[in-house]
């Protein structure tokens, strides 16, 4: 007589391991944990690749491990499946799927007719073989250290230190002198780099970086100190002239062929002198222009050292009025109509003063503002853009004609020359204020806000008849430097003169030429006019002294410019027609640094 088979009890699943049900319950199983290895992956994409990779590696071994168990079942090798589930639970201690197959298997475990059967026993208790245990797996330390020295020596800094900090945040415990080492490097030659590129700012940022993983790299500190003294003097540079020459001696005391310090001192003790010749303080030029001297001669600094020294032995005859020539000629009036618009220092009450200057009637020079320079006309004339020198309103500030209703366009200080729009809604300007310290041409709209830049530059003008802005820049693929122009909208520039030096151009009311200042047309800075139609460039006004920052008459008829051709500074007009240039004005107060100045003539 057969025995009946006691129907065995159910468990989670609700079904026997026997037939094809169980085998589709099986695959439906897999599928559930499969799923569940996709949303876990999903929700690892966001941690770093090598963590990425350990937890992949994690999961496969954990599918593997249940499908060999869910097999080990089908088959009846009911301890073997509980072996692999117990392996799944190592890996993953609060696995749900392994802990439902363990219950059941449990659940199912029939006692044996005889003792001599070992009961099935999912913890081996003392003394027996136990279970096999996981192979850890290996972290993906070796391949981020490879990726690493290859990105090092390929000199792709960035990228070798962002697999170096990760292998540290991987395993902290991974050849920490090496890596240390390697990180070290990396951010120093990191810094070298943007050192080369002029990013300085960048530079001193990195070289920090380096510092705190070697505080004690007396070669380092000393590098990143000198940057930081370079910089300073960048940014003081026109400012503050003794500050500027401090930080480059005590840089080339330190290291005399510290990337262009030689260069840059020679230039500041020349430019240094020159402030001081526009501050008739001769003796005390003469001193500077010797200290530039020491590091390299020129003619043109030669001559400024003679005529300062020749100043400082027997000044000039003071001026007695604003129209007064040396040797007392009164000036020949000059032609035009409309009003020039400049501005000038006094050292007496250390301010800056906006003026305007009538060119019919009196011709009396009125203040219109204080606490202002670099000024220029709307095309209608009705306000002024004019660069702020008050130290609670840096940046750039618009006004009315009579310097009423003063508000502030931009924030910082390092903008300047602004030119208006032909239709008045937007400005352009020159700023460095960036880190990197390098001159971008911007544009904002006239009641702020919009900033936008448009290319490195400096001295940027809007023509009067279209979108074009006329700067000085270098082309991005060609490296050849002038004049170029660009849309304000944005795009490639196109170059329309190729000498270096040409600077602080200006359209024709017409919008078919540009008259700009340049210094290595001839032998000194002197005025030329640009015709855009054929290329065409012609001297407009030359003489030994400095003619700088031209600017058209509202007809187009005449420029005015900026000079000290007569031994003191002056605004002159030239006219287009015969080429003659009479004084309009003998500046009031000073012009501490010419080559900053601006003018402009409105209707």
């Amino acid at each position: 007589m057969t025995t009946p088979t006691p129907s065995p009890r159910r468990g989670w699943r609700q079904r026997t391991w026997r037939g094809p049900g169980a085998r589709w319950l099986a695959i439906a199983s897999l599928m559930i944990i499969l799923a569940l290895v996709g949303l876990l992956a999903v929700a690892l994409a966001g941690f770093s690749r090598g963590l990425a990779d350990r937890q992949a590696a994690v999961q496969a071994q954990i599918s593997q491990r249940l499908s060999a168990g869910i097999a080990q079942m089908e088959a009846g090798q009911l301890e073997q499946a509980a072996a692999e589930f117990g392996l799944v639970l190592q890996l993953d201690p609060g696995n749900s799927a392994a802990q439902g197959y363990l219950q059941e298997l449990q659940a199912n475990a029939t006692p044996q007719p005889t003792p001599s059967v070992a009961p099935l026993q999912l913890v081996p208790p003392a003394g027996t073989t136990p279970l096999p245990t996981v192979e850890l797996l290996a972290l993906p330390t070796d391949s981020l250290f490879e990726q690493a020295e290859a990105a090092l020596a390929g000199k792709d800094w960035p990228h070798a230190i962002a697999l170096l900090n990760q292998l540290t945040a991987l395993d902290a415990a991974y050849r920490p002198e090496q890596v240390r080492a390697l990180r070290f490097s990396a951010y120093v030659e990191q810094g070298r780099a943007f050192v080369n590129d002029e990013r300085f700012e960048e530079a001193l940022r990195s070289f920090d970086q380096a510092l705190v993983i070697r505080p004690d790299d007396q070669e380092l500190k000393t590098t990143r100190e000198l940057i930081a003294l370079y910089v300073d003097a960048l940014g003081r540079w026109r400012l503050d002239w003794p500050g500027v020459v401090s930080n480059l001696q005590t840089i080339e005391k330190s290291q005399p062929g510290f990337l262009d310090v030689k260069r840059r001192l020679h230039s500041a003790y020349e430019a240094w002198g020159d402030s001081l010749v526009s501050e008739n303080d001769w003796c005390a030029a003469v001193e500077r222009y010797d200290a530039a001297l020491a590091g390299g001669s020129s003619d043109e600094l030669s001559a400024k050292r003679q005529q300062a020294q020749a100043w400082c032995e027997q000044p000039p005859v003071a001026l007695e009025e604003e129209t007064a020539q040396p040797g007392g000629d009164t000036a020949p009036a000059a032609t035009g109509a409309g009003r020039l618009i400049f501005s000038t220092f006094d050292p007496q009450f250390d301010r800056w003063t906006v003026y305007r200057l009538p060119l019919q009637g009196q011709r009396q020079p009125q203040a219109v503002a204080e606490g202002a320079s670099q000024p220029a006309y709307t095309p209608d004339g009705n306000f002024i853009g004019a660069r702020s020198e008050r130290g609670d309103q840096t940046g750039l500030v618009v006004m009315s004609a009579n310097g009423a209703d003063r508000r502030r366009l931009t924030t910082y200080s390092e903008d300047a020359h602004p030119r208006w729009s032909g239709d008045g809604s937007q400005l352009t300007f020159e700023s460095n204020r960036e880190g990197d310290r390098r001159w971008r041409v911007y544009t904002v709209g006239a009641g702020g806000g919009d900033e936008r830049v448009l290319d490195y530059g400096r001295w940027p003008a809007w023509s009067p008849r279209s979108g074009l802005i006329v700067y000085q820049g270098c082309g991005a693929a060609t490296g050849n430097c002038g004049l170029l122009m660009i849309n304000a909208g944005g795009g490639d520039s196109r170059q329309i003169t190729n000498v270096t030096g040409d600077a602080m151009p200006s359209w024709s009311p017409d919008g078919t030429r540009v008259a700009f200042a340049s210094a290595e047309r001839g032998g000194s800075w002197d005025i030329f006019v640009l015709e855009l139609a054929t290329g065409n460039v012609a001297t407009l006004a030359a003489s030994a002294g400095v003619d700088v920052h031209p600017v058209w008459s509202p007809d187009g008829q005449q420029v005015a410019y900026l000079s000290n051709r007569d031994g003191y500074w002056g605004i002159y007009i030239v006219d287009m027609a015969s080429r003659q240039s009479r004084l309009a004005l003998a500046l009031p107060g000073t012009v501490p640094d010419w080559y900053e100045a601006q003018l402009d003539w409105g209707r």
